[in-house]
């Protein structure tokens, strides 16, 4: 994106989310980090807010050891800076205490038992971790969360406004275990879903909720991770800690789910989905914001196939679940301007903080279909084979069906992947996989019976290459021959908030491939019969198009055929293709916000490297460590 348009983006989000916090101020009841500060942070804590304008927000982790290195004597300056800096950009900051391995040794010598692993030896393991459910572990690393919390309360309030949340990290790290391999002593031994663990945890969030929640004064929203709600198949071990969470955190916190940013067709999908999006997008009960990261898996052989093209259905695929904070490295911060990834970024802030229909002023839908193997019912097992995840021959008999239409397998060993492995060692596109997404990823837009419609495409003019356009990936099409000329669209409930007419903009990106092909939108105006709002001939390019039609008249009350409030018509025989479907309330904003025009392939495209051994284990930390280096290094030279 040219400089004139990110600045002139960035400005007119700014007055766009002014209003609708104010508004939202009076409606709506929101605790906890604004919607206006959803959208990409700096997980890195360094980057320069001039030089990359879409950031919202940045971390701040400073270790126990670090702060406090000799007992009772404690070293602010970490967290001084953090908060000084967040006031000063007027940017929102999370911070965490990291203890666990970080724990200073003076507190061993107290008598904390020093427990060792089975993995520490492993690449960017930790040396040993304290016993947590020591009393004598439990004194301290209290003490130093009440001090913390004093320390936080001697700001002004404006500036601990500027602090949106805290990640609770009771374990090792934030992924809240407490160790990373098994105790060499096994009289050390805290199983993650064992009762002495979840009873040191919900003890760690309760002493959280006194010192920085609504009672303390404080107010500061919490971000837990391992809590949901009990699931349908019942083989959920985390309910207890998601009651609590219920219970005690009535305005609502926060929840991390890692994966969902850092690729797509990931295993497990639908679950991370599924289990929390009631409670992020037009939340009827408690509401719940959500964060994930962007850690080294940008560097990894999937997805140097193609970068830009990655980020954008990461961007998507997280969007689709109600992801609200998107923590991505500095490493990919710094390269994503040249590369042009930044587009990215922008467009999940443009829907990030799209919770409340009635106030949201963008919606989108991402025609995309994934070949689910878990799925017994689209495809029984007396015709694909039995359902598990290593059943590789089932997940090939499937994408078989849909090979006319561009589906392909191109790793097939990662197919019997879990996520994690996925993320480091997979080396192809995939388009089945097991509970992979399978339906349209969206915001507050959606298409009514797709497969009855339309027919999913992949890989749209070709084998995915390191310059194919983001949007090839995943598309949906008219079949004329089969009846399937028209796609119809619905608005969530609540966003049309009456039956009068009104300002709406369609944006739609569809793929030129025939010369003299010709395809229309019509739309509810309030009428028996729908409205045409614009015709479409194509040139037969072979590129994709952005179409924009700005309606004065849209009513979009679900008065149209099959209740929708707008349709793409084939009107012709020849069949059209489409990725994205875009609608913002009100007249088209201008510059408008595009990827770059052509997909450029850099240096180190197609390669990245794989894991190393035990290095999954700790995947992301390395930059914290890196981070940390920097800080000390900092106060040596002052």
């Amino acid at each position: 994106m040219n400089k004139y348009s990110l600045e002139s983006f960035n400005i007119r989000k700014k007055i766009i989310l002014i209003a609708l916090i104010a508004f939202s101020n009076t409606v709506i009841s929101q605790v906890g980090p604004q919607p206006s500060s959803f959208g990409v942070w700096d997980r890195g804590e360094a980057m320069d807010i001039k030089q990359y304008p879409f950031l919202k927000g940045t971390s701040c982790d400073f270790p126990w050891n670090e702060v406090e290195k000799t007992s009772g004597e404690y070293d602010w300056s970490i967290l001084d800076k953090a908060i000084e800096r967040a006031y000063k950009e007027k940017i929102s900051l999370y911070i965490s205490f990291e203890a666990g391995p970080k724990t200073p040794e003076w507190v061993y010598e107290k008598g904390v038992p020093k427990v060792t692993t089975n993995a520490t030896k492993n690449p960017g393991a930790f040396d040993h971790y304290p016993y947590y459910v020591s009393p004598e572990y439990k004194k301290y690393y209290h003490r130093f969360l009440t001090e913390v919390a004093k320390h936080i309360s001697s700001f002004s309030k404006e500036k601990i406004r500027c602090i949106s949340f805290i990640q609770v990290k009771t374990g090792c790290t934030g992924d809240e275990c407490a160790y990373k391999g098994e105790p060499i002593d096994t009289n050390y031994s805290l199983p993650t879903k064992s009762a002495k663990w979840r009873e040191f945890r919900l003890e760690t969030f309760a002493l959280h909720n006194k010192l920085f929640g609504k009672q303390s004064g404080l107010n500061i929203s919490m971000l837990l991770n391992n809590l949901e709600p009990q699931s349908n198949d019942g083989k959920n071990n985390f309910v207890q800690e998601w009651d609590w969470a219920i219970k005690n955190l009535k305005d609502g916190f926060g929840i991390k789910n890692g994966a969902l940013s850092r690729g797509h067709h990931l295993s497990g999908e639908i679950d991370a989905v599924n289990t929390f999006l009631p409670y992020l997008v037009d939340p009827k009960e408690v509401t719940l914001f959500r964060r994930s990261e962007m850690d080294q898996t940008w560097t990894r052989p999937w997805y140097q196939l193609n970068v830009q093209l990655n980020f954008y259905w990461g961007a998507i695929n997280a969007l689709n679940a109600g992801q609200s904070v998107w923590d991505v490295t500095s490493g990919a911060l710094k390269v994503s301007k040249e590369q042009g990834f930044d587009f990215s970024f922008y467009f999940f802030n443009k829907y990030a903080g799209q919770i409340h229909p009635e106030t949201a002023t963008d919606a989108f839908c991402a025609l995309h279909k994934g070949l689910n193997a878990a799925d017994t019912k689209a495809y029984p097992e007396d015709k694909y084979g039995k359902a598990s995840h290593g059943n590789i021959e089932r997940m090939e008999k499937i994408t078989d069906e849909y090979a006319k239409y561009g589906a392909a397998n191109d790793d097939k060993n990662a197919l019997k992947m879990g996520q994690v492995k996925q993320r480091g060692d997979q080396v192809g596109f995939n388009d089945a996989g097991w509970e992979i997404w399978p339906d349209n990823y969206s915001r507050l837009l959606y298409q009514i019976e797709p497969d009855a419609t339309s027919i999913p495409l992949w890989r749209v003019g070709g084998p995915i290459t390191d310059s194919s356009s983001i949007y090839s990936r995943f598309a949906r099409g008219f079949e004329h021959a089969t009846g399937k000329d028209a796609m119809y669209f619905k608005l969530h409930e609540g966003f049309s908030q009456d039956n009068k007419p009104k300002i709406m903009s369609i944006t739609v990106v569809w793929y030129d491939a025939m010369e003299g092909s010709k395809w229309k939108l019509d739309y509810d105006a309030g009428n028996k019969t729908m409205k045409t709002a614009m015709t479409v001939t194509g040139k037969g390019d072979q590129k994709w198009h952005h179409e924009v039609i700005t309606i004065k008249d849209a009513v979009f009350k679900n008065g149209g055929t099959k209740g929708a409030d707008f349709v793409l018509l084939n009107a012709d025989d020849k069949d059209d293709i489409f990725s994205l479907v875009e609608v913002h309330r009100g007249e088209q904003e201008l510059p408008l916000l595009r990827p770059q025009e052509e997909n450029r392939a850099f240096k180190g495209s197609a390669k990245g490297t794989k894991y190393g051994k035990g290095e999954n284990a700790v995947e992301g930390d390395k930059e914290k460590k890196g981070k940390r280096e920097k800080v000390k290094k900092d106060k040596r030279n002052k």
